[in-house]
């Protein structure tokens, strides 16, 4: 009992204190456990319990992975991301952007966005970071890049699990999980 009280106050500590210094996670959940060092910039906060801001724009528990993409180019890139209108799901993003497809607005709303399939492009901070329909029951997935090392990529997402921080490898330009699809970037950051 002491051994499970000693492990959640621990776990409770690790989530609170804010990551200051080098830090070691899990590159991911599908692509098993390997230590990557990234050394936090502070633009990512942990909120506690599994959820994070990144630029303001918080994490939820609940809403669609596509919510939390939407709500982060709403707010710091107006007029780039079709509001309430993004497609059935997170894998019509890459359809209506990289194959010209009229899903959910994106047929007026493409113009703002280049498509880059995973390993043609370096990650940047802001780009969406897409995943096939192996991915979230056939719909895709989508997260947010927040941080980029020389080996690793910081992500945020929502519905898709507990903690809505992960740390996926990165070998040259090729981020390294499950599914990905590429990376979405608006043009002037391109």
């Amino acid at each position: 009992m002491r051994l499970l009280i000693s492990s959640l106050v621990l776990l409770a500590l690790l989530i609170a204190v804010p990551r200051a210094t080098p830090d070691l996670l899990p590159e991911s959940r599908a692509g098993g456990v390997r230590d990557i060092s990234v050394t936090a910039t502070g633009l990512v906060t942990p909120l506690g319990e599994g959820l994070y801001t990144y630029k303001n724009v918080e994490t939820r528990r609940g809403p669609q992975c596509v919510d939390y993409a939407e709500r982060f180019y709403v707010t710091h890139y107006p007029g780039t991301f079709p509001q309430y209108n993004s497609g059935p799901g997170a894998f019509d993003i890459w359809e209506g952007i990289a194959e010209g497809k009229d899903v959910g607005g994106w047929a007026t709303h493409r113009r703002h966005f280049a498509a880059h399939e995973n390993g043609t492009a370096l990650p940047k901070p802001d780009d969406m970071l897409l995943y096939d329909r192996t991915r979230g029951g056939g719909w895709g997935h989508i997260a947010i890049i927040t941080e980029v090392y020389p080996d690793a990529v910081v992500i945020l997402e929502q519905n898709s699990g507990y903690d809505t921080r992960r740390v996926l490898s990165l070998e040259g330009n090729r981020i390294l999980d499950h599914g990905v699809k590429g990376v979405i970037r608006l043009k002037k950051n391109d």
